[in-house]
């Protein structure tokens, strides 16, 4: 594996310039090799590193490093994948954890793009495919939800079609099809029973962070169709303390940190700390959204088990809880929230 390979792993850019200059002075790529050397048995070098797990079975390692991890049951999204990304039949194979799939909307959406002419029957097949849902609409548009019309969404869904047949890149964006899909699968995921994960702020660098806010999808919170729909929101730095507004005021709002508490080093500490002022522990969720690397997997989990060891010992400190409620709280947080809100 290259230098800039393994550095993209650890930030958001895909910048060749920024993964080669500036990367290595953040917080967290320090961390990551100063963690993952005493695992390797190498010195605290990105070289050492990099020729110490070249020697290594990739199965194997990823199995040992979630092991270390742990991970007791593991939520995969397949929508994100790569060249040598396993799919999620390899991934259950290679790893002896239990594991459930999520689909991603946008993904399966795109997927029949070219097998459904008229958008109608693209939703309804849409829909039929649903299960456990994650949408990365704002990675593709605004999380300013507004209910299309009709006759825009045939409009955009023809254009599409035509630009694929023309050669053009199947990529569903923008805020008139991807809010139709995000309304759809909210009622779908009201019938079946399952959340629906909505990614908020950062996650992606296609994204206009400016649009990413979750308060954008308060129609999905206060709509009367959406009821009983029990919302996730991921990720949600720069706009945790939204989140958890949300998290406060609406039966069924939840929210994690997952990849904030890693990607913002110290400011992720902070921010679990923020977040424990609003939301209530039986709506945080504990998530890594690790990828790519099995040493993410690994540093996420510490760093978030730290986080909150650290935010709820504040709690303890200023005698807000004592420490069996805190432990508690913690066991909620990491494993029996999930648990509840996914029926595991």
């Amino acid at each position: 594996m290259e230098a800039n390979e393994f550095r993209a792993c650890f930030t958001e850019t895909l910048d060749e310039r920024v993964l080669t200059h500036h990367v290595p002075n953040t917080p967290l790529y320090r961390l990551v090799l100063r963690r993952m050397a005493p695992v390797f048995g190498c010195q605290p070098t990105e070289a050492a590193i990099l020729t110490a797990r070249d020697m290594l079975e990739p199965a194997r390692w990823a199995r040992e490093l979630l092991e270390r991890s742990g991970t007791g049951l593991m939520l995969i999204d397949c929508g994100f994948s790569g060249p040598d990304t396993m799919t999620f039949e390899e991934h259950r194979a290679a790893v002896p954890i239990p594991q459930r799939e999520i689909v991603r909307l946008e993904t399966l959406a795109e997927g029949l793009v070219q097998r459904r002419r008229r958008a109608e029957d693209w939703l309804d097949a849409v829909r039929g495919g649903a299960v456990g849902v994650k949408t990365i609409a704002a990675y593709r548009s605004s999380l300013r939800l507004r209910a299309p019309d009709s006759r825009d969404v045939r409009t955009e869904y023809t254009a599409l079609r035509q630009s694929v047949r023309s050669g053009g890149r199947l990529r569903l964006t923008g805020d008139t099809l991807c809010h139709a899909l995000v309304f759809l699968a909210a009622e779908e995921c009201v019938r079946l029973g399952v959340p629906l994960q909505v990614h908020c702020g950062f996650g992606d660098p296609d994204e206009d962070l400016a649009q990413c806010s979750p308060t954008g999808l308060r129609p999905l919170m206060v709509e009367e169709r959406f009821a009983d729909l029990r919302l996730t929101l991921l990720h949600c730095y720069p706009f945790h303390r939204e989140a958890a507004y949300l998290c406060s005021v609406h039966a069924g709002a939840y929210m994690d940190l997952s990849l904030a508490i890693p990607l913002a080093a110290m400011d992720g500490a902070r921010a679990m700390k923020e977040v424990l002022g609003l939301c209530p522990w039986s709506k945080l969720l504990y998530a890594t959204d690790a990828s790519r690397l099995p040493e993410m997997y690994l540093i996420a989990a510490e760093l978030h088990r730290e986080a909150l060891a650290g935010a709820f010992g504040d709690l303890v400190e200023r005698q807000m809880l004592t420490f069996d409620e805190a432990r508690e709280a913690g066991r909620q947080v990491l494993t029996a929230n999930a648990r509840k809100l996914y029926g595991l």
